[in-house]
């Protein structure tokens, strides 16, 4: 049994401790995804908060499933938090995401900046559904199991899907 199960099953049985350390480990991951799929930080940060709320309440009757993950279990409550809040409210333009400055030289800057720009750009003309499936396979990097059971698909089918989603991500690309 790794670091997590045992933690996991001292949170079940209430240990308030075990569970602020999951919080820990996770918390960046979570609210990341959420600020990708929102755009704004507070209500990131809100989504975050309620996911890990939602998941200390339903912990003791939290069952790992086969090929299943507690990171999917986290990212799961988090997608539907997400897609009730956009059921709530217009969908939130991709574009709001500010990138964090990592370079010095202006010139590798304003490269770094221009990609991400034509990669948000091709990633906001993709469906909402699509977009989830590709962060989460490749900026969460997980795995298509974890991704296949956050999105409700089976993974077979969501290979399929993240193969299309790819050659349209990429002609989105070449376009730009």
């Amino acid at each position: 049994m790794d670091d997590l199960s045992r933690l996991i099953n001292r949170a079940q049985e209430g240990d308030k401790d075990a569970y602020g350390k999951i919080y820990q480990f996770f918390y960046r991951r979570i609210l990341r995804y959420c600020q990708f799929n929102l755009g704004e930080y507070q209500k990131a940060q809100d989504i975050c908060q309620e996911t890990f709320l939602k998941a200390w309440k339903s912990l003791p009757s939290f069952k790992l499933k086969r090929g299943g993950s507690f990171q999917a279990y986290l990212f799961r409550i988090a997608h539907n938090q997400i897609v009730d809040l956009h059921k709530k409210k217009k969908e939130i333009s991709i574009y709001k995401i500010e990138e964090p400055a990592q370079s010095h030289d202006l010139y590798e800057k304003f490269d770094k900046l221009n990609q991400i720009a034509k990669v948000k750009n091709a990633l906001s003309k993709l469906k909402k559904d699509e977009r989830q499936v590709i962060i989460l396979r490749y900026f969460e990097e997980m795995t298509s199991v974890e991704v296949a059971q956050i999105v409700g698909k089976r993974e077979g089918a969501l290979r399929v899907q993240t193969h299309r989603i790819l050659k349209k991500l990429k002609r989105f690309l070449e376009d730009d």
